[in-house]
């Protein structure tokens, strides 16, 4: 009874890795700092171009709205006085 079913979990295993795709992919930013693109959206991988280069690379986080805000307010600084 066991033969049947290895070979299912055998031959699922063969056809899920055939099936899968993989990409070069480099990893941006982190996920709880993650690159923005310059129109806002978030980018966790970048994929290269034709040619196999990854320049230019657009995102930064400097894109992104809360990276725009930290620049634009900063907090205010608490001087200790005697």
């Amino acid at each position: 009874m066991k033969g049947p079913i290895l070979l299912t979990l055998a031959a699922s295993a063969l056809f899920l890795g055939a099936c899968s795709e993989v990409r070069d992919v480099r990893f941006v930013g982190s996920l709880t700092d993650p690159y923005c693109a310059p129109d806002g959206s978030v980018v966790l991988g970048v994929f290269p171009t034709s040619q196999g280069s990854y320049e230019p690379i657009r995102s930064a986080p400097e894109n992104c709205a809360w990276h725009a805000e930290k620049k634009a307010a900063p907090r205010p600084v608490e001087v200790a006085t005697n």
